[in-house]
């Protein structure tokens, strides 16, 4: 290289450098810039979301403008805390009556905001979800400019940044939950949620239907949604005759008023509710039982003739809408199979469980001789209760069922299983217990008298924050020697036959199946995996559970 060479190559390396420098202060500009609008648009979000669930709980059924005002309100409100805009009590009053629509911001400390109900474009941005302005839900947007700092150097002004959510109090109140979802199996029914047979009718009162997959409804079934009741599903619109026909979805006669079916905004979650305590595990043997498990009884011995069995064959009579006196009784427990073929039993929430034929002939069947080491109400059943051209009622009492292939209960040839209607109260002298004894937040029903020596019902009937269950069936992997979670088959009612509770049956890997009869009208809530519904009857179902759920956001499939 020649002296004069060097002037050359020292004015690359400083073209070289000041165009790395460009490249680096680019770079720096987008990490810097960029990241300081990424997290402006993630606080933003935040404080969308925390606004809408602020708001969205007082949009609870039914649905008036008064509830949408205090909606706006708290969505108000929780914008001025977190953004500390510095609205004054006049602002807010005028805020809360306003529901503006597109393009009409309130401008508050450099942001722009709407807080709408129901959201802004509802139709056309939530398709399938929202149907008008009945809907429950609530909606916000948060957007300002915000500034930049390196990119200016290439002529970047300020970034508009917004963040937008919705939250409602989405359906809660559902008298039918199927759990499964689409794909998931073994498949015992072509969809989640399916009435079949000429004349079949399922009627609900007051609760919504929900399943996390299909719904399918024969040619002449029919369900009725009555009072403040819709229908959701993840498989929305009607497929037709593989689904169902939009007139088979109604209001139900004299006038019916066709409903369409919703889009579940999210899929519906097993609840998991806990089981009884003193049944966290199985008796082993292959007797199951008869000895009695520790924490039960222990002052009575099985009776001679059950080997972990029990049978009634044409014993006592009925009496109006339940048994009558020379019925015979048992008392909670762990049981077998229970057989009752003809005549009438009685699950007596408070007897003990060995005695069903009053054999201290003490004239009350042994009532209140549940001991303090015992759960009152609770009736384990490992193997089946199979009841046939039979009544078998019981007040304040919840079965536990073993999760198995064949049904755990099984109802057939006019037989009837009647729990917590008041069916057996004549007889138990109590007519306020009419719910069961074990509940959906793990409390029990009951309370033991230490200075009486009795257990004594205890349950609010009113309170519906926490719902009694009549009927448990035990997932798989509830139980000790099983991992599995396959779908069961243990709650069957035949044609013919008809099941009766008020509370939940609860059967989250059961798949039901409910012929039924006429008449057969004081069911309570399903949760399921399936549930089929045939017979030709029409069922009637009242719902009987928590009234609202805490708000939850959902977001539209478009944007806003």
């Amino acid at each position: 290289m020649t002296t004069s060479d060097a002037p050359r190559n020292r004015g690359q390396v400083l073209a070289l450098f000041a165009l790395f420098l460009v490249v680096l202060i680019g770079a720096t500009a987008i990490t810097i810039d960029y990241g300081s609008w990424l997290k402006a648009r993630r606080d933003y979000q935040n404080i969308a979301d925390a606004a809408v669930l602020a708001g969205g709980g007082f949009l609870s059924r039914p649905l008036d403008s008064t509830k949408q005002t205090y909606a706006r309100r708290a969505a108000w409100e929780s914008l001025n805390d977190q953004l500390n805009l510095g609205i004054n009590d006049t602002q807010l009053d005028t805020l809360e009556a306003t529901n503006p629509p597109p393009g009409t911001p309130s401008e508050f400390a450099g942001y722009r905001l709407w807080v709408s109900t129901p959201p802004i474009d509802a139709a056309t941005k939530y398709p399938g979800i929202f149907r008008g302005a009945t809907d429950r839900y609530l909606f916000a947007w948060v957007e300002k400019d915000n500034p930049s700092f390196f990119s200016r150097i290439f002529g970047q002004g300020e970034r508009t940044v917004s963040a937008w959510a919705t939250a409602g109090v989405f359906p809660s109140q559902f008298a039918v939950i199927t759990l499964r979802q689409n794909g998931q199996g073994p498949m015992s029914a072509p969809s989640d949620i399916s009435l079949d047979g000429t004349g079949t009718v399922l009627e609900v009162f007051d609760g919504d239907v929900g399943g996390n997959w299909g719904m399918k409804l024969t040619a002449s079934a029919n369900l009725w949604l009555r009072g403040d009741a819709d229908v959701y599903l993840v498989d929305y619109v009607s497929c037709g005759n593989s689904c169902w026909s939009a007139n088979q979805v109604s209001s139900g006669p004299p006038s019916p008023v066709l409903e369409d079916p919703q889009q579940l905004p999210s899929i519906i979650d097993d609840p998991n509710y806990p089981l009884p305590s003193v049944f966290t595990s199985l008796p082993t043997g292959a007797g199951l039982p008869p000895a009695i498990p520790t924490g039960l009884a222990t002052d009575v011995p099985p009776p001679a003739d059950r080997a972990g069995d029990i049978t009634f064959t044409n014993e006592g009579t009925i009496s109006g809408v339940g048994c009558s006196a020379d019925s015979p009784r048992i008392g909670p427990g762990w049981y077998d199979d229970i057989v009752v073929t003809g005549g009438c039993l009685i699950l007596d929430p408070l007897h003990v469980y060995t005695d069903p034929h009053d054999a201290d002939a003490n004239g009350d069947f042994g009532e209140l001789d549940v001991p303090a080491s015992q759960r009152p109400g609770i009736f384990y059943i490992t193997g089946a209760l199979n009841v046939t051209n039979a009544l078998v009622v019981g007040d304040g009492v919840s079965l536990v069922l073993r999760d198995q292939s064949q049904p755990g209960l099984n109802v057939s040839n006019n037989g009837i299983v009647d729990l917590n209607t008041g069916a057996s109260d004549g007889m138990l002298g109590n007519p306020t217990r009419k719910k069961a004894a074990f509940k959906t937040d793990g409390s029990y029903s009951y309370a033991f008298d230490s200075t009486a020596g009795v257990w004594q019902y205890t349950a609010d009937n009113n309170d519906k924050s926490s719902v009694g269950v009549a009927i448990y069936v035990i997932k798989p992997s509830q139980v000790g020697n099983m991992t599995s979670d396959a779908n069961t088959s243990s709650v069957k009612i035949d044609a013919g036959a008809a099941l009766s509770w008020q509370g939940i049956l609860y059967g989250p890997r059961d798949n039901i199946s409910l012929s039924g009869q006429p008449n057969h009208n004081a069911i309570g809530q399903f949760i399921c995996w399936t549930v089929k519904v045939a017979g030709g009857a029409t069922i009637q179902q009242i719902y009987d559970g928590p009234g609202e759920a805490a708000p939850r956001l959902v977001e539209p499939r478009l944007g806003q």
